[in-house]
């Protein structure tokens, strides 16, 4: 009698290749959704640090252009210790400030070393979100201005492209928003002085990316940086803005 040779037939591969492409079809979106929410997650607690991060520099008065006393909110790459703190200072009224004249570097800083990473558009990476900073500009209303850095060169954009000081006292705001919508992440965040973080399901903007600057009243009434904030309404940006979980 002949012996059968070792190996799989042919219908006995099919069955495997069906049974793992079966497994890998349920598996993989759960990974996919496993690894969005861990992301999402994630940027929901760089968001608070970066308001309890405020607070420090604005107690401890770092920056204070206008020598005044008060502490002014910071940057990114300020709070980070990669720049000097702003000390340009631009007589008005309103006074403004700017990195024209830049003092000692913040020893120790308040934020980890990933924030010293600042594009050109101003936005820093961490984990699967791309955040940005606005500080409140010299216009009245106040309008929004956000660093940038190319090389070694730090600026502000945006509005009158300086900061305003005495609003930059009371008033600052920051969004998160994936850098690869549904990639990365779907939800958008906003938060501000006031310490509550807010969520969009970011299904009407689709805001996603690096490539061009945050909407800076996407989660507010108005167009202005004291404009009320979208909570539990429609913003700007055509989304609802809810308290984040």
């Amino acid at each position: 009698m002949g012996r059968r040779s070792p190996g799989f037939t042919l219908i006995e591969l099919i069955i495997v290749i069906g049974i793992i492409t079966i497994i890998a079809a349920i598996s993989i979106p759960n990974l996919l959704a496993s690894k969005l929410n861990a992301n999402e997650t994630a940027a929901i607690a760089t968001m608070r640090h970066l308001v309890s991060s405020q607070a420090q520099i604005a107690v401890s008065s770092k920056i204070d252009a206008d020598r005044d006393g008060k502490g002014e909110y910071g940057t990114f790459l300020e709070m980070s210790g990669a720049v000097g703190a702003r000390q340009g200072f631009l007589p008005g009224p309103p006074a403004a400030s700017d990195f024209s004249r830049k003092g000692e570097l913040l020893n120790p800083p308040v934020l980890s070393s990933v924030f010293a990473r600042v594009d050109g558009n101003g936005f820093t990476t961490k984990s699967g979100y791309a955040f940005m900073l606005f500080l409140p500009d010299n216009a009245s209303p106040a309008g929004f201005v956000h660093e940038t850095f190319s090389g070694a060169t730090v600026g502000l954009s945006g509005g009158t492209n300086t900061v305003g000081i005495d609003n930059s006292e009371a008033l600052w705001c920051a969004y998160g928003q994936p850098i690869h919508y549904g990639g990365s992440g779907t939800r958008r965040f906003f938060t501000s002085q006031k310490g509550d973080i807010l969520q969009s399901r970011n299904d009407v903007a689709k805001a996603g990316g690096v490539n061009a600057i945050i909407q800076p009243d996407a989660a507010l009434l108005g167009t202005a940086i004291t404009s009320p904030t979208a909570v539990g309404t429609q913003g700007r940006d055509g989304d609802v803005w809810k308290a984040a979980n």
